[in-house]
């Protein structure tokens, strides 16, 4: 079923047109600790301790993670950054009405279960995670999430792609590994940022949180059918204590239609106290 909806959808697509944007960069060679250090990391943070799916330097291709760039050519609100994803993150720049599904054979990823639909299990994860010591009171970095499960599955329970900003450490205490929280969550509420939770009224559903919402339907420059505005992730911390951060995404229900995350390059900083209005 899946499969045709996907054909039909693509059909329209093709017959309607694109719009005129410019392409996508993306890299894939990067290590984790380059993706971190290099690239997210802004000002007040020092990491250590950086892992890809629980490896600090993978032997393997790390193809559900990488680096982007010339995104402000694009409609995606940022122009360069890491990029996470349950599929392969070569696939993604390119034009919406293609089919980028890969798989990456990574299994499964506990918090990922908890925050997806209940009974639903989890499968090509990517995690990329790292210790970390603010030097403010506050953290925060931006960031964007699209999926080619938008539009078709904006409603259904068993593709519900999810991805977890998990934050643990001192003062900190919630219910997933580690005692960590998840800070990944549309604005003014505590629900996590997913297909669920963040869609237009294209699919099979009214719409939920349009405002952060955009089409990319008939998108040239990137792969997902739908993506969120940029978003921002923010936290209370202790200035000089260490804290840890798992960044995870995967698919839900199956190993297609895959989705990702986009995090803003130099966005990952400890300033002054910032802190979510709920």
């Amino acid at each position: 079923m899946r499969s045709i909806k996907r054909t039909i959808w693509t059909t329209w697509v093709a017959l309607v047109g694109v719009a005129g944007h410019a392409q996508l960069s993306v890299t894939t060679t990067m290590t984790p600790s380059q993706l971190v250090q290099n690239v997210l990391l802004g000002g007040g943070v020092t990491a250590t301790n950086i892992t890809y799916n629980g490896v600090p330097s993978p032997a393997s291709a790390q193809v559900g993670s990488g680096a982007f760039s010339m995104g402000s050519s694009t409609n995606l609100g940022r122009d360069d950054g890491v990029i996470l994803s349950s599929g392969l993150v070569g696939n993604i720049d390119q034009a919406a009405f293609n089919f980028a599904s890969g798989t990456n054979n990574t299994g499964s990823d506990p918090d990922l279960v908890a925050i997806t639909t209940i009974g639903n299990n989890i499968n090509d994860r990517a995690v990329l995670e790292f210790d970390f010591i603010p030097t403010g009171d506050s953290l925060k970095f931006s960031y964007v999430f699209g999926s080619e499960e938008y539009p078709d599955f904006d409603c259904s329970p068993t593709f519900n792609d999810v991805f977890g900003f998990f934050l643990s450490g001192p003062g900190i205490s919630g219910p997933y590994s580690n005692n960590a929280i998840n800070i990944a969550l549309v604005p003014g509420t505590t629900l996590p940022v997913s297909i669920a939770t963040i869609h237009g009224t294209d699919g099979f559903c009214g719409a939920a949180n349009a405002e952060y919402y955009i089409y990319n339907t008939s998108g040239t420059s990137i792969v997902f059918g739908g993506f969120t505005t940029v978003l921002q992730a923010l936290a209370e911390v202790t200035c000089g204590l260490t804290y840890h951060i798992k960044l995870a995404i995967g698919d839900a229900g199956d190993t297609a239609y895959d989705s990702g995350v986009f995090l803003q390059a130099g966005s990952f900083v400890s300033t002054g106290q910032v802190v979510p209005t709920l």
